[in-house]
């Protein structure tokens, strides 16, 4: 699991060193990036001492210490300790990690944390070619490749923070070079000071990317690093100040600078926190910045001038074309201009807001079905249209305009006919844009209860606006459909094994139907099981089969969602995503650029290892009759000749991530093992839960726990069964005998 890279970043032509911090980093062999042009070195490992070694030069020390008097922790002593080690036993590089763990407990800038505890330093060769903007960097191993976390390649010079850096006059000694990527990391209590030199009139821009970087933090308020950009005059007063732009949080600060002089840039945590993963990139610069474009989408087999303004930024339009495949995409301008434009493409014909004046005292009339795109242009503004709806009508209108970057925090009000209120919403969900937080984009569904003209009012809830306020309003009928996330993006597992994965379904407009999920084009091997959702469920464990003769290998994998929606058979690609918590508990899907899977090499134990890929084979048809559990009751499946799978000691079974109110016991009897599923009454109720997936363990070996290792045995994973499709049904009525 890695949790930061630092720097999370370089300029095209460039190599330098980059650290990786995470756990379970042991014998990490290789880096992948997702796109072309960057390659990696590993150089070292960094990991913590365990607790036995730890505490035997712990002894070593006292035991010194109370022979000789000297305090040999002391950094001029650290010589004697490396030759008393030596002569136990103990390597150097071990003495090194020992020192560098005490001063990291003594910095009171560093907090101990343990997912961050490991570190893999890179060497990182990022080539001319190589494409600009965000990849995703995965660490490969011994045990697989880790899951992916952001590295962005850019076209400025870039330069690494360098301490002490907490105060101006540190910073006004040695000033940087614009334009610049400063990269940096702010630890507890830090503050980043950098300066620079800068002309009166100057328009200057400043972008953070840190929450851009890590969007989640799962243990930590408000769940990720909330940076914050301090602009300094040759004077020392503030002349800017950014917490966030619009709704994002990381800083956008634009500034005319208003007398030449030398100027420092402060970068820290709003409420001083601080850690390894704080890990910000600063590009400061004279440098345009994308803020604001109209309108945000267009009807597909359509080209529309798009309006496009900014700072540093002359207005222009520029053309696109929809394309003929409704959905949405990041237009990216050329370096280095900062932002995108995100556009969406839709199916119905498309308008755009009047101008002032232009409908006198006569609302503006929309089609049905269609889209409009419009501006809430000024503070207090409502915009109101009419559209001639019959009776029985299913209706469905939605906002675009958070999901397409615009601070628009809308509300959405239906009235009928005779002015009655038909339908009002604030703010709706849609988790399938994972890196949003607060979902303020509005959608209201209602069928038309008589014939008449309807009026749908667009305002933005706190009263704001400005010409960055757009939106595109879509009234249409239900447009029932999915998208489908894959979870992890990362898949690992010996040659021959199964490896879970879940499958999250985000269904729109009343679709509730099967989705078949398919592998699309897989490579010799490769197989989904349980590779079914069932009607209404909105996720599914399923199993990927990795092939048995294959050696270490990577290889990308496509999963496409297959549907039946109004007799049209609907196709959609999957997309990789990570399930991340936000603060303790929310959770979001974030996507990841490609969806990987790792065969870790051959089995430890290649014989037993074939005869359990046999058996789990034997077992399919045995999994597949699935079962069905009784609310409040239990139900039992036989696997017959599952214990053909040599073992020295008991074979276990235990459920992967088990549906809530479900649970499992195993027994056995003869050649024959017997799962009893239950159901808790008060936790389920009738319905398609999806597939359980169990795991099969072989015993550890008997015998109390070894206190100097540490360690407890544990049992261990020989395999995965097929999966079990599984749903509740009604308890069975008890008919009274008497």
């Amino acid at each position: 699991m890695v949790g930061y890279a630092y720097p999370a970043g370089g300029c095209l032509k460039s190599e330098f060193e980059v650290t990786v911090g995470g756990i379970a980093l042991t014998d990490i062999s290789s880096v992948i990036f997702s796109g072309n042009g960057i390659s990696a070195v590993v150089l070292k490992h960094f990991k913590p001492l365990n607790g036995e070694l730890e505490t035997k030069i712990r002894d070593l020390i006292k035991t010194e210490r109370e022979k000789t008097g000297k305090n040999i922790r002391m950094p001029g002593e650290m010589e004697v300790l490396r030759k008393i080690a030596g002569k136990e036993g103990i390597s150097q590089d071990d003495i090194d990690t020992f020192i560098e763990v005490a001063k990291q407990r003594r910095d009171p800038k560093r907090q101990p944390n343990v997912q961050l505890s490991e570190r893999i330093t890179l060497h990182v060769k990022i080539d001319a070619n190589a494409s600009v903007g965000k990849h995703d960097l995965r660490l490969l191993g011994s045990n697989g490749i880790s899951n992916p976390i952001t590295f962005i390649v850019g076209t400025l010079p870039e330069i690494l923070e360098t301490e002490p850096n907490d105060k101006p006059e540190q910073a006004i000694a040695a000033p940087v070079k614009l334009p610049v990527v400063i990269n940096g990391t702010i630890l507890p209590g830090d503050v980043d000071c950098f300066a620079f030199d800068a002309r009166k009139g100057m328009k200057l821009t400043v972008s953070v990317s840190a929450r851009e970087l890590t969007p989640y933090l799962a243990d930590a308020v408000p769940g990720w690093f909330q940076a914050v950009a301090t602009l300094l005059g040759p004077d020392g007063r503030e002349v800017g100040y950014s917490g966030g732009f619009s709704y994002h949080p990381d800083p956008l600060l634009c500034v005319r600078i208003p007398a030449d002089g030398r100027y420092v840039l402060q970068i820290r945590d709003s409420i001083n926190r601080g850690r390894e993963d704080f890990v910000f990139r600063a590009t400061v610069g004279e440098i345009p910045c994308l803020t604001q474009q109209f309108p945000t989408g267009g009807q597909i087999g359509t080209k529309i001038p798009v309006h496009v303004s900014g700072w540093n930024l002359a207005d222009y339009e520029t053309t696109i074309d929809v394309g003929d495949t409704p959905g949405f995409r990041m237009i990216e301008p050329k370096p280095p201009i900062l932002g995108f434009v995100l556009f969406q493409a839709g199916a119905f014909p498309e308008f755009q807001e009047p101008q002032s004046g232009a409908y006198a005292n006569k609302l503006p009339e929309l089609v049905f079905p269609s889209t409009v795109n419009a501006i809430i242009s000024k503070p207090g503004k409502h915009d109101v249209y009419s559209i001639h709806l019959k009776a029985g009508t299913a209706v469905v209108a939605e906002i675009y305009a958070r999901r397409l970057g615009s601070p628009l925090d809308s509300m959405l009000r239906v009235t009928g006919p005779e002015n009655e209120p038909v339908a009002s919403n604030d703010d709706h969900d849609d988790p399938a844009w994972g890196l949003i937080t607060h979902h303020a984009d509005s959608q209201v569904t209602f069928t038309a209860a008589k014939d008449g003209i309807y009026k749908i009012d667009v305002s933005d809830t706190q009263g704001k606006g400005s010409h960055a306020h757009t939106y595109r309003l879509t009234v249409a009928p239900p447009q029932p459909g999915f998208a489908v996330r894959i979870v992890p993006s990362s898949l690992n597992g010996r040659a021959g094994t199964s490896v879970p994965l879940t499958a999250r379904v985000l269904r729109r407009d009343g679709f509730t139907g099967e989705i078949d999920l398919k592998l699309v084009n897989p490579p010799a091997g490769y197989e989904l099981l349980g590779a079914k959702v069932p009607s209404g469920a909105d996720s599914v464990q399923l199993t990927l089969k990795l092939p048995k003769d294959s050696d270490a290998e990577v290889v990308p994998l496509t999963i496409e969602g297959h549907a039946k929606i109004a007799a049209v058979d609907v196709v959609h690609k999957a997309q990789p995503a990570e399930d991340r918590m936000q603060a303790f508990f929310y959770r979001h899907l974030v996507p990841a650029e490609e969806l990987l899977a790792c065969v870790t090499g051959k089995p430890k134990f290649p014989v037993r290892a074939r005869i359990v890929s046999d058996v789990m084979d034997q077992m399919r048809p045995l999994c597949a009759a699935g079962v069905a559990i009784p609310a409040g009751g239990a139900t039992t499946l036989q696997l017959v000749g599952i214990n053909q799978i040599p073992s020295p000691r008991a074979l276990t079974f235990a459920l992967n991530t088990p549906p809530t109110g479900i649970t499992m016991a195993a027994t056995t009897s003869d050649n024959t093992t017997h799962l009893t599923f239950t159901a808790d009454a008060s936790r389920t109720a009738p319905d398609n839960v999806g597939n359980l997936i169990v795991n099969v363990f072989i015993e550890p070996l008997a015998g109390p726990p070894n206190p100097k290792a540490g360690k407890i045995a544990m049992p261990v994973k020989i395999g995965t069964l097929p999966p079990i499709p599984c749903r509740i049904i009604p308890t069975p009525l008890i008919e009274d005998s008497q």
